[in-house]
This record gives structure tokens, C-alpha cells and sequence, in this order.
């Protein structure tokens, strides 16, 4: 079964909150250790004229003494979630700042919905991670706002892994045997039944991940075509309270694939959230230039160990990228 763009079911006017992120990662060989955590983002007014808003949030941390030596702190991986749980945190916060009783808000986010923090941490921080994680979709649930992650170019294999299973040369004794269709994604698939603007129908996403989710926020997802003309397959990751109601499932098809022909086969708030949050080269010369010049300032020796500046510099109360 697929679903066609019908522009009868594209709300009139309609609100698109989107965010991204970006980070810089502990350096231990700098004359001194920061991180920065930078979320930007867009509140897009669909349908009304309205320009749309954009923000961002840079914050610069100095990691304690104690994190640099805990072996559980692990520089990329733990900076990473810290930019995850910052993305969706910001995302549930502007989209019930931004939610309007009379129309209805997209938070669209630019990775999947089901969230596995990766990398060398604590097994119980995982499990706070994820427990943060689906705290935030419940703070967008309750304000009456949508909720979708976007992922472009997807290599997932869930509906091709589910079609093997009921094929009748699947080997019974082996339930990962994919036989010819080893390498086979679902987007091959859906590349070959969707037309530009087409969705599939809703999956649940199957996994031991997502069981551990709760009712509510358990994952699922539909393929979309999001190409103007050709193919451009697209997956998109609801939660599992709005895959359950047909019109926002609807409003989710139509807002996204109308996002899409603004620029041309991808969502033009998930383009604009991605620019109001990376942070550049010069942007990064620039900012150690400036704690460079406050070491300075501190009395900071840039011959001293990479510790030694943290304890030191970290008291400072200098914890914020404005304040530098």
C-alpha cells in the first residue's frame, strides 16, 4: 500500500520547529581542555508569510579535574550525547514555547528517533541517557506538538529482514539468513514502488532497542519519497502515539515533502538548523583565541599541564562560550 501527496491534507498554515547540533571534542594535547556544545535551530511559520526564527545556544564547558581522570569519560562519546540530549532538549523546549492552539507544530529531527547512545560509557549512563531521551519526546507529546525524525539516505534492512522471514527459501534454522537479498536495503526497495511523494505504509521498528522504549515512544516508521521528479528515498521516524492517529501522520507526509521541493529533495528546516548550528574552523581559531587571551588574563601558564589549566581555569566561573 502506498500513500500518495495529497495536498488536501497539507494544513493551510502549519508550525516547523527544527534543530541540529554541533561539538568540539576535548583536545588533552591543547594547552587547554574545552569543550563546546553549539544547538541552532529554526521556528518555521508555514503558510502565514511569516519570516521564519532562527537561534542558537552555544555552551563551553571545561571539563573537572575528576572527569579528566574518570575512565568512564570518554572525550567523543560523551560530548556526543551531551549534543544529543541538547538537540532534543531544545527541540521540546521550542516546540511548546512555539505551539499555537489553532494550528499544528512539527519538531523534525535529523536522525532517528530511536536513540542508542554508542561508545565506551557506563551501561547505567546509557540507560539515564535514554531514559532523558524519551523524557524530552513526552515534553513534545504534551504539548500538543508532532514529533518525526528525518533520515536521508537510509541503509536500514528492517522491511527487507521482515519480507525474508515469510519467503518460503529462508532457511527456518537461520533467522538472519538473507540468502540473495544479502545487501538489499529497504530504500532499494521502496526506490522501486514510490513515486516522488509517496510514503509507505508504518512499520514498527523491531528491536531489542525499541522494546526497551516505552508504549508510547516506541518507533515506527514510513518510507518516503521526497523527489521532486525522481527518487529520493527517505525514512521517517514517528513515535508510536503519533503513528496511531492518521491525520497527524498525514500532516508529518505532507509538511515534510512540501519542505522538500522548497530546495530540492531534502527539508529546507532541516538545512537551515544544520547551518544556524555548525560550528566552523575560524569559529573554533577564533574562540581559543579568546580563552587564550583570558589564560592570559589568569595568570595561566600555557606551559602548564593540560590538568593543572582546567583545575585552575575551570573556577573561574567562565563556563559559557558567551562569556569568553
Amino acid at each position: 500500500t502506498v500513500f500518495p501527496f495529497d495536498t488536501a491534507a497539507l494544513p493551510a498554515i502549519a508550525t516547523i520547529v527544527s534543530v541540529d547540533g554541533s561539538q568540539i571534542v576535548p583536545d588533552r594535547h591543547n594547552p587547554f581542555v574545552y569543550y563546546l556544545v553549539n544547538i541552532g535551530g529554526i521556528v518555521y511559520h508555514h503558510g502565514d508569510g511569516r519570516a521564519p526564527e532562527t537561534f542558537t545556544e552555544p555552551t563551553l564547558k571545561f571539563p573537572e579535574e575528576h572527569e579528566l581522570e574518570d575512565s568512564l569519560f570518554n572525550d567523543y562519546a560523551s560530548v556526543t550525547i551531551k549534543r544529543d540530549l541538547g538537540e532534543i532538549d531544545m527541540l521540546a523546549f521550542q516546540a511548546c514555547e512555539s505551539k499555537q492552539p489553532d494550528r499544528p507544530l512539527l519538531a523534525v529531527m535529523d536522525q532517528r528517533l530511536l536513540y542508542v547512545p554508542t561508545g565506551e560509557i557506563a551501561p547505567h549512563f546509557k540507560d539515564e541517557v535514554v531514559r532523558e531521551w524519551q523524557e524530552h519526546m513526552q515534553r513534545i507529546q504534551a504539548c500538543g506538538s508532532l514529533l518525526a525524525g528525518y533520515i536521508d539516505s537510509p541503509m536500514k534492512d528492517s522491511v527487507v529482514r521482515m519480507l525474508r522471514g515469510i519467503h518460503p527459501e529462508r532457511k527456518q534454522d537461520d533467522p538472519n539468513d538473507l540468502g540473495d537479498w544479502t545487501g538489499l536495503t529497504d530504500a532499494d526497495v521502496f526506490s522501486r514502488l514510490l513515486a516522488p511523494g509517496e510514503r509507505s505504509k508504518i512499520f514498527m521498528d523491531v528491536s531489542f532497542a525499541n522494546k526497551r522504549f516505552l508504549k508510547n515512544n516506541q518507533v515506527c516508521f514510513f518510507y518516503l519519497n521526497s523527489g521532486r521528479f525522481g527518487n529520493n528515498i527517505a525514512r521517517v521516524d514517528v513515535p508510536f502515539w503519533v503513528a496511531r492517529d492518521a491525520t497527524a501522520v498525514s500532516q508529518i507526509h505532507t509538511l515534510i515533502y512540501d519542505q522538500c521541493q522548497i530546495m530540492g529533495n531534502y527539508p529546507y528546516v532541516i538545512t537551515r538548523a544544520d547551518e544556524m548550528a555548525v560550528v566552523k574552523r575560524r569559529d573554533q581559531e577564533e574562540l581559543e583565541f579568546r580563552i587564550g587571551r583570558k589564560m592570559d588574563e589568569y595568570g595561566v601558564d600555557a606551559t602548564m599541564s593540560a590538568k593543572a589549566q582546567t583545575k585552575l581555569y575551570g573556577r573561574s566561573d567562565k563556563q559559557r562560550h558567551e562569556g569568553v
